[in-house]
């Protein structure tokens, strides 16, 4: 084989080995709505307007702050496998489905002790009940501050008059969606016993009349994923609440690699991560996310949940993905 030949074998065995991590990024219930084109070294990342969530995500808000954590899910798993990336963001205005392009140089900086793709393989989204440990402020404060590096605002939400609207405006916005059945459908449709995508059965809590903020949860139909009391006292949670300036695509994407870093930094620190996405998908809810929480000095994007699993509950396995063929845009 010709040395040129051997190189661009290593060369695209090197960049799918990127692409493979990066598609373990999170996405609105596991519809991994992202597809990739590779040129050599230079990777596009295009949203598959064809998985979003027409009734749960009718503004497509959920689809572009997924494929944005996919987009920093790439960055950091390219860096721990000794790349460089250049990031350019909505290259082409006309494109709406383009969400960035990446191009790749070898890096000499030293990965050795580098533990990000453990952490990416570990990442997971468990929605069962929290324990009685309070997160401490120091600790959500972090998690914020490796989200704001990335370009949204992290706000911590702690206990408080602010937490609890937070809740209440989740808890309505749930309640109105479920009032619309074919958003229900489209929430079963997507719950699924097998596959590589949805969210798998095994890891939705059964079906339980829950008081407290764990009923949050409890998104998802038909679970068979057993979750015991372990723990007598009320579980004890915080929040952070994911902003940007403007509400265009762009800022959409920032929030999805905030996002990704936050979720696994708390992963680092065996913090859960729950992402609450109802009430900025209701048009009713965002409003007064916007108005009454926020002031109309920011635009929410998204909520996450953050706590402590029992230590005595067992692991969940990592939730499927699709092939790496299933994703790639072919020339």
């Amino acid at each position: 084989m010709a040395p040129t030949a051997g190189k661009t074998i290593e060369t695209t065995a090197a960049v799918d080995e990127v692409l493979e991590w990066a598609g373990r990024a999170p996405s609105v219930h596991n519809t991994q709505p992202w597809a990739w084109r590779v040129h050599g070294t230079r990777i596009d990342l295009y949203a598959d307007f064809r998985r979003q969530l027409v009734y749960a995500d009718p503004q497509r808000r959920d689809l572009l702050i997924s494929c944005g954590a996919a987009l920093h899910h790439l960055q950091v798993a390219a860096a721990a496998l000794g790349w460089e990336t250049r990031v350019r963001r909505t290259p082409d205005p006309s494109e709406e489905r383009f969400i960035a392009s990446i191009q790749l140089f070898r890096s000499h900086r030293e990965t050795e002790g580098d533990d990000t793709l453990s952490v990416i393989g570990q990442r997971i989204t468990d929605r069962r009940r929290l324990s009685s440990w309070p997160v401490p402020a120091d600790r959500l404060h972090a998690l914020a501050i490796n989200g704001n590096v990335w370009g949204a605002q992290v706000l911590p939400i702690e206990q408080g008059t602010t937490r609890a609207q937070v809740e209440r405006l989740t808890r309505r916005a749930d309640l109105l969606q479920k009032r619309n059945p074919r958003y229900v459908e489209e929430i079963a449709a997507w719950t699924r016993p097998t596959g590589r995508d949805g969210v798998p059965v095994s890891h939705v809590p059964e079906r339980e009349d829950l008081e407290g903020p764990d009923a949050l949860n409890r998104r998802f139909p038909h679970g068979d994923l057993k979750d015991p009391v372990l723990d007598p006292e009320p579980s004890e949670d915080a929040m952070l609440l994911i902003c940007t300036s403007s509400d265009d695509p762009i800022s959409r994407i920032r929030a999805g690699e905030s996002l990704s870093a936050v979720w696994l930094e708390a992963t680092r620190q065996n913090l859960s991560i729950v992402p609450l996405s109802q009430a900025l998908e209701v048009e009713e809810t965002r409003r007064i996310m916007q108005r009454d929480v926020l002031g109309d000095l920011a635009v929410a994007q998204i909520v996450l949940r953050v706590g402590w699993l029992p230590l005595s509950l067992d692991g969940l396995t990592p939730t499927p993905r699709r092939a790496l063929d299933d994703v790639r845009i072919r020339e």
